[in-house]
């Protein structure tokens, strides 16, 4: 996920994107170039020294530029060949690389890397300006291979520590279609998997999780008994976790029927009568109103109304519509600190689009 916060970033500025993931490389010549020969030539200007143009060019491009009049030099030194990965970058434009796991690599490697994150160069070769470059890493805890970064190297980065966060992992789960009965599961469980304070041992982290649930979506009913076995098995895989804990709360969110849980897609577009009818069935236990699975609903409607307005040509009116059913209905569907969370997030980043949901008199009453 350290990856995928940081394309984000790019994608939000607009900037061109490059990973690099060093762990992969064998030698240092695979992230810096090939060593090559190269020669100065120069094209003289009797009359006006002051225009004489001079370049390195290697030997490939000796016979191109005696042919444009230059002339070698006795100067010869030996060079880097830009590196394929560094052609995907523009001058002039904003520029993000990241080096990925880059202290998975071997000492060489690590070496040769220094000079491109604090010079911005490697001897015969520059990054263009404007390029920002980032660097992910697991920790040096113990519980990772990696190799230990010296003081006198890490006094010269800023340093950030990745928590995993829930509400933003599930906006993330919804805008890439992940499973939906995936994402309620988390969003029932996540404090209890993922928080360090609660699950001091756990061995669930946002990748093995996203891995679980794209291994897990192909399968269709999960409440049967031979898939739901064949799930608990794929889970001690994925989470190498002896007491199989993700196994023992995904038999109770079966349990719990949680995995039928109306998608945000279906609550938004089907039929009003149809949508009304299982809310009132998932949100109330005889007369109990169940405000845990009222917060799985609200937070997948909030994300996939905040998806469904960031793309291009999409109906306004399905979601306000829907919102103003859920408003109008005699029986409370979301309690009104649900519904204001709901109209705040969507305010707050599609104004314009909220114009007929703000204007609506039960609404004001509920907010005020």
């Amino acid at each position: 996920m350290k990856t995928a916060i940081i394309k984000e970033i790019a994608n939000e500025f607009g900037a061109n994107f490059v990973k690099i993931n060093t762990s992969n490389l064998a030698e240092p010549s695979d992230l810096v170039g090939f060593p090559q020969r190269e020669y100065y030539v120069c094209k003289m200007d009797l009359e006006h020294p002051e225009n004489d143009d001079c370049a390195w060019i290697t030997t490939e491009l000796l016979t191109t530029y005696e042919t444009l009049g230059y002339k070698l030099t006795d100067e010869t030194r030996m060079g880097y060949a830009i590196p394929a990965w560094l052609k995907n970058f523009k001058e002039g434009e904003l520029n993000i690389l990241l080096i990925d796991d880059w202290t998975r690599s071997t000492p060489a490697i690590i070496n040769a890397l220094y000079d491109i994150i604090y010079q911005q160069e490697y001897i015969s070769w520059k990054l263009p300006s404007n390029t920002h470059i980032c660097l992910s890493a697991n920790p040096d805890n113990g519980n990772y291979m990696v190799t230990s970064i010296d003081e006198a190297a890490a006094s010269r980065m800023v340093t950030f520590n990745v928590k995993f966060e829930l509400d933003s992992w599930a906006k993330w789960a919804e805008e890439n279609e992940l499973d939906s009965r995936a994402i309620n599961f988390l969003l029932s469980y996540g404090y209890e998997l993922m928080d360090r304070s609660v699950a001091k041992e756990a061995k669930v982290n946002a990748r093995n999780y996203t891995m679980f649930a794209n291994i897990i979506s192909g399968i269709d009913d999960w409440s049967k008994p031979a898939n739901l076995a064949a799930i608990l098995q794929i889970a001690s895989g994925c989470f190498l976790d002896d007491d199989n804990i993700v196994g023992g709360l995904f038999t109770t969110f079966i349990a719990n029927k949680l995995d039928k849980l109306l998608s945000p897609e279906d609550l938004v577009m089907k039929d009003w009568n149809y949508v009304k009818g299982v809310l009132n069935k998932q949100l109330y236990d005889g007369d109990h109103y169940r405000a845990d699975i009222a917060s799985i609903v609200t937070t997948r409607f909030v994300n996939y109304s905040l998806y469904h307005f960031s793309k291009k040509g999409s109906k306004t009116d399905v979601i306000i519509d829907r919102i103003l059913n859920i408003i109008d209905n005699d029986k409370v569907l979301l309690t009104e600190d649900l519904i204001f969370t709901l109209v705040k997030t969507l305010n707050k980043k599609y104004g314009a689009r909220c114009n007929k949901l703000m204007l609506n008199p039960k609404l004001i009453a509920k907010l005020i």
